[in-house]
Formats: structure tokens, sequence, C-alpha cells
């Protein structure tokens, strides 16, 4: 009987655990209409850190095809979006990031070997969806391009 406790006990904390490490998309509020987004613009934070390296590039080109995919434009001026791009390759650091958009500013932690995507509604310079994924930038382009399709599944948020 011990040893079935044991077992149960065991199982549900492995149980526990898999669900809390799994991401999810942070969005701040519910009654965005994420429909009135056609466009976007890439946008960055003058104080975050980024090393530009070739799984950089590979991983803004899939995002490129994935926005694509998901009806939104890159657009060179008057875009709905702005989207920021942050990572942490070949470093053992903890990366931290501070957005200034508008009157709001949002901090986040990119660990070593993650990416980070945030969205920004233009007219109001609010966050609205944010995500990370682990990323090996050693990784095959097939594999960036699955991880960042991963990153973006959740892209617009289903209505409640």
């Amino acid at each position: 009987m011990y040893k079935l406790k044991f077992l149960f006990v065991g199982l549900l904390l492995v149980g526990v655990t898999a669900t809390v490490a799994q991401d999810s998309p942070f969005r701040l509020d519910p009654s965005i209409d994420f429909s009135k987004f056609k466009t976007y613009a890439w946008d960055q934070s003058p104080n975050s850190e980024r090393a530009t390296n070739q799984a950089d590039a590979q991983v803004t080109e899939a995002l490129e095809a994935e926005l694509a995919r998901k009806d939104l434009r890159k657009a060179d001026s008057d875009a709905n979006l702005l989207i920021c791009y942050h990572s942490n390759f070949g470093t053992k650091e903890i990366k931290r990031y501070t957005m200034y958009q508008g009157e709001s500013s949002y901090a986040w932690t990119v660990k070593t070997g993650e990416v980070a995507v945030d969205m920004f509604d233009a007219s109001t310079k609010k966050l609205v969806w944010h995500n990370t994924a682990d990323l090996n930038p050693k990784a095959k382009p097939q594999h960036i391009t699955k991880a960042v399709s991963n990153l973006l599944k959740d892209y617009p948020p289903k209505k409640k």
C-alpha cells in the first residue's frame, strides 16, 4: 500500500511539473479584437540587448513567413501592430529587457537559448501579446521554422 501511495504522489508531481513548464502566450486584455491587426512593423526597444547572428536572421525570416500565413502584411509605415523580437544565444546569462511603450513598461526575462516576441497595438502603444520559445541557435532551418510556428501557434488568440 505504501508503494502505491508513493507511486501516486510521484505521478502527481510529474503531471503538475509538466503542466507548469508548458509555455503559454501572454495577453493583457482579453477584449482586444485581434482581427483589426492587418499590418505590422518591426520595432526594437532601445534598452534591450540582442546579439545578431545567423540564427537571429533565420528566426526573423521564419517569423515574417509565419506572420504572412497569419494574414499580417509587413508595412513600412502606418502599421497596426509593432513587433519586437528578442533572443539570447551564446551566453550563460539571463537577459532582462524592459519595453517602454507609451506610458507603460513591461519587463521580461529571456533565458539562454530562448527567443521572445512582443506585439504592441501601434495606436495605443499597449502590449497585446507576448510569447517565448526555446531554440537551439545551431538548429537546422526547418527546426527553426517549426519552433517559430509553435511560438505563434496561438496567435491570434481564440475569442472566449
